[in-house]
């Protein structure tokens, strides 16, 4: 079952190519909250792939509603989402190809891609889900 990881001392050894502090919200409220299958997940597409960036992983909902059309309950205030760098083409297709019938959402950016696991038990409707920004 999974766990929403919100302090230091959760984090697993398993998780050992990322940092608590890459998931925190960005706006500096230090606020974080990510599911532990969100990390497992891109634990390990770091093993198979090699080094991750991560853009973005928890928002408040008022950093959301400042850089989301999503508004304050966008899908990175549930912990169960993550935007993902993009080196080049042909990262961003191996990405897109990795993790495609893994997650529920698949957001594909020139600079990133959103990976999502949320259900419409979420309040997310359209899941299955896939867009470009």
């Amino acid at each position: 079952m999974s766990t929403y990881i919100s302090e230091q001392s959760e984090w697993k050894e398993e998780w050992k190519n990322f940092e608590l502090d890459e998931f925190k919200c960005k706006c500096g409220c230090e606020q974080v909250k990510i599911n532990s299958d969100m990390l497992d997940l891109i634990q390990e597409a770091r093993n198979e792939l090699g080094p991750l960036s991560i853009n973005s992983g928890f928002r408040c909902s008022t950093h959301n509603a400042s850089v989301s059309s999503t508004g304050p309950n966008g899908p990175h205030t549930t912990g169960n989402s993550v935007d993902i760098g993009v080196k080049n083409s042909q990262h961003r297709k191996q990405l897109i190809d990795w993790f495609a019938t893994k997650v529920t959402g698949l957001g594909i950016a020139k600079s990133f891609i959103h990976i999502d696991n949320l259900t419409a038990e979420d309040g997310f409707d359209m899941r299955p889900n896939a867009w470009k920004y």
